[in-house]
């Protein structure tokens, strides 16, 4: 998921702010998070912890199937395929983010408020 959320998170020298969370499909925690000046800088952030950093009890790795916010395909599968260790791009699916991903992504903007 990515948002603009320049209205709520301030950082300095930037004067837009873009956050990507990356949550886990089966259990909802979130695998990755970033917040930069554009989409590919900050999915190449969330990413990049997605893949390397555990989520909970949930150990690093790659993924077997993405979904994606409609229109995030492409940066997704380009961002997929620069990562060193992954031969097989996992199937991207397009997808209007449910009420529950919706709430966790807004809980985190809200924490800045």
């Amino acid at each position: 998921m990515s948002r603009d959320v320049s209205h709520t998170i301030r950082v300095i020298d930037q004067s837009v702010a873009i956050a990507v969370m990356i949550l886990d499909v089966d259990t909802g925690l979130i695998r990755g998070l970033s917040v930069a000046e554009d989409i590919p800088d900050a999915l190449s952030q969330s990413v990049e912890r997605a893949l390397n950093k555990p989520a909970g009890s949930l150990p690093p790795g790659y993924p077997q199937r993405v979904l994606v916010t409609v229109g995030l395909d492409d940066y997704v599968a380009a961002e997929l395929g620069r990562q060193p260790g992954l031969n097989l791009i996992p199937p991207i699916q397009e997808i209007v983010p449910g009420e529950e991903a919706e709430e966790i992504f807004d809980s985190f903007v809200d924490s800045f408020s």
